[in-house]
């Protein structure tokens, strides 16, 4: 009878409320702007992600990576700011 209890509120309860996501905005605007300019995002097992420069950016002699030796962001607002200085880079060159 008890586990008969459990089942019907369970179906007839409201649905869990997730929690509002913080990085959504920001991983909306980073993966696409990253797709169009040859950004690249790599996941790290631990969480976090590695973001590098395009590769028409890295050859080319005058640029300097502002992010050089740094390339590691722990969330996607972090990612999207890496993303879109390297994009304005792309467009200003």
């Amino acid at each position: 009878m008890k586990n008969l209890q459990r089942e019907l509120a369970r179906m007839f309860s409201e649905p869990k409320r997730r929690k509002p996501d913080p990085h959504r905005r920001d991983r909306e605007i980073a993966k696409p702007l990253a797709a169009q300019h040859g950004i690249e995002i790599e996941r790290c097992e631990d969480g976090g992600f590695n973001v590098w420069p395009p590769k028409a950016l890295d050859t080319r002699p005058e640029w300097i990576d502002p992010f050089d030796g740094n390339h590691f962001c722990n969330d996607w607002t972090e990612a999207r700011m890496l993303i879109e200085r390297y994009a304005h880079d792309c467009a200003s060159h």
